[in-house]
């Protein structure tokens, strides 16, 4: 994996990589490596499985369904950059070798090799010209069958063809060496398909898509064939969605009532109010042209409150300047006094109001200093608010001073309201107080400040936070050389032991045994990750929150022996590769020189690690190689 600047270009980082790829040298019979498809880590947003009750269906069936109807479908759709294939068996044709035989006739495996390959082609032979029309000659060398295979001549002997026929046990249709599966729901083996989403779509609109496409796709299947989506984005979308438009409309509507409340003017209110929507237009604006997306950090975490200082600080000092004036020449202001008040009320709390949110923004400038993970997470929830304060501050220095010239009553009366006159009150009592006992106060000040720093000291905590994803992957850990038959009789185990323990919380659970047929994910056969969607949390009995929900299956699952698991999310999971080659929060990597040595240190470390409290599960990397047997030949 090579990872580049994120100021550049994805097409300039393949050519670059393209580049350095022609230039490497490689033994014979390796095949040279290729670039994954135009995405990111983040790119896996659509998971769908192809399975059968039907007993004659196999699973070369389904891969076969897979790979050539449904896959090709789906890589159509735009914004997709590929579509994978994960499981099954892929189709081939076997022709297996009697070694006598090649003694017999004095041929080699090169020249089986040679034959097989020479006559399995099609050609162009020219062009034949007769009774004045021209035709291509297209010769069709192309194998369909086994029969044919068994046709092709390899060599002579004594004057006779000797065909494959000839020199092998037998042709057969057979499948690759498998170096993965996927088990599924606890009903045992199928094909899992991921589409990968290209770099800078949107991930919404993509899986939209292509689940359409799909519901067209399942038209051309055999009836017993069932295609069902697993996972897809767009769920962990709505609900990021819908949460930011509760924390905007909560938030605007609770900010308009305490301003009808304080202020004791429905207009003033409704005139303060106005600029919470203009606000967020400069904001949108400003994200448009930063490229910054609308996401749960962007939008959610923006204060209405802080938003409309400004105008209120404007929209009440129009309000008592007009009224005081009024009251003063005890009559209504005609409409050039009244121009002449909002415009001398605007200067005098311009600059107070021009500090206040500069200070404000300024808080943020640490925030745009952020690097790494932090910084990708937090800088766009910082320019959004800085381009939201821009915007109020504008409004609150020209519109608010025009807005109350022409929609403040024009007999303004300055009055409180309830609310504001019993806070009054209130404040005035303990300012009166604490003025009193002011050095009491400082001192009490000052302690509470020392405490709280102590105190802070002491506690624990974490930068990024969590986000609850509402899907769980369980990364498993077995012992090197474990069988792709032994990983799948072992995960659909699992998977219907967690079912029956969790049924009102499982929607669906899927287990990716090794490397699928493109390798963005490369694993051996020995890893798995047991991926899990989870119903709406309302429907769960066992448990209210992710977190104790993950522990619980945990604690099933330590039950069942030879496993080593660690939980985490699906884009949680792919975050921590990318930033630091493992799978979880924490990691400890150990460099050396003698493989023993760094076995005994990773063992004596997970030992210590095991006894921290606080550590929910620790793993070591399987490190150990892949049983071989070796044949060295006489």
């Amino acid at each position: 994996m090579a990872t580049f600047d994120d100021d550049t270009r994805i097409i300039d980082a393949r050519q670059y990589v393209s580049e350095r790829l022609a230039t490497v040298e490689l033994p014979a019979g390796i095949e040279r490596p290729k670039l994954g498809p135009i995405s990111t880590g983040l790119g896996e947003i659509f998971h769908y499985v192809l399975r059968s009750d039907n007993p004659e269906r196999t699973l070369e069936d389904l891969r076969t369904l897979h790979d050539w109807v449904v896959k090709p479908e789906l890589r159509k759709v735009s914004g997709v950059a590929e579509v994978n294939s994960w499981g099954g068996y892929e189709k081939q044709y076997h022709v297996v070798i009697a070694p006598e035989a090649l003694l017999r006739y004095n041929l080699t495996l090169g020249d089986v090799f040679e034959a097989l390959e020479k006559n399995n082609q099609n050609v162009g032979g020219g062009v034949v010209t007769s009774g004045g029309q021209s035709q291509l000659v297209h010769g069709i060398g192309r194998v369909t069958s086994v029969a044919e295979i068994e046709k092709i001549p390899v060599s002579t002997f004594d004057g006779v063809p000797v065909l494959i026929r000839d020199v092998a046990q037998q042709v057969k249709i057979d499948h690759e060496i498998r170096r993965g599966a996927v088990t599924a729901d606890g009903r045992g083996e199928a094909v899992l398909g991921l589409a990968f989403m290209l770099m800078g779509e949107n991930a919404q609109a993509v899986t939209e898509k292509l689940k359409e496409r799909l519901d067209g796709v399942r038209k051309s299947l055999p009836d017993d064939v069932e295609v069902e989506i697993l996972y897809d984005r767009t769920e962990l979308t709505r609900e990021v969605i819908n949460t930011v438009r509760h924390n905007l409309l909560a938030g605007a509507l609770l900010v308009v009532v305490v301003l009808f409340v304080l202020l004791g003017n429905i207009r003033a209110g409704l005139l303060v109010a106005f600029a919470i929507p203009l606000a967020m237009m400069f904001a949108l604006i400003g994200m448009y042209e930063f490229s910054i997306a609308a996401s749960l950090l962007s939008l959610g975490a923006i204060d209405f409150g802080i938003i409309v200082d400004g105008s209120v600080v404007m929209t009440e000092s129009n309000m008592r300047n007009l009224a005081e004036r009024s009251r003063s020449l005890g009559r209504a202001l005609t409409k050039k006094e009244r121009l002449a008040v909002v415009a001398d009320s605007a200067r005098q709390v311009a600059r107070p109001v021009v500090f206040g949110m500069a200070i404000i923004m300024v808080v943020f400038f640490p925030v745009l200093a952020l690097q790494g993970i932090e910084g990708k997470m937090f800088r766009p929830m910082a320019w959004t608010f800085i381009f939201a304060l821009a915007g109020a501050l504008l409004i609150a220095l020209t519109l608010s001073p025009v807005l109350g010239y022409y929609f403040l009553p024009r007999h303004v009366k300055e009055k409180e309201g309830l609310a504001a006159r019993a806070l009054n009150a209130v404040f005035t009592v303990f300012l009166n107080i604490a003025l009193k006992l002011r050095w009491l106060v400082l001192l009490a000040a000052v302690a509470l400040m020392c405490a709280g720093g102590w105190v802070g000291t002491k506690l624990g905590g974490e930068f990024i936070p969590r986000l609850s994803e509402g899907a769980v992957v369980l990364n498993t850990i077995r012992l090197a050389g474990v069988s792709i038959d032994e990983s799948v009789r072992y995960n659909t185990r699992l998977e219907q032991a967690l079912m029956k323990e969790f049924p009102d919380e499982i929607r669906h659970i899927w287990s990716r045994i090794g490397t699928a047929e493109i390798a963005t994910d490369p694993m051996g056969i020995e890893l798995t990750d047991i991926f899990i969607s989870l119903k709406p949390r309302e429907e769960w009995t066992k448990a209210s929150e992710q977190a104790e929900l993950v522990a619980a299956m945990q604690e099933l699952v330590d039950d069942l022996p030879g496993l080593n698991i660690v939980a985490t999310q699906p884009i949680e999971m792919r975050l921590n590769e990318m930033a630091t080659g493992i799978r979880s929060d924490i990691g400890i990597k150990i460099y050396g020189d003698d493989f023993d040595e760094l076995v005994r240190i990773s063992d004596e470390v997970q030992r210590i690690l095991v006894d921290i409290e606080g550590q929910s599960d620790v793993a070591v990397d399987q490190v150990n190689g892949q049983p071989t047997l070796r044949i060295r030949v006489d």
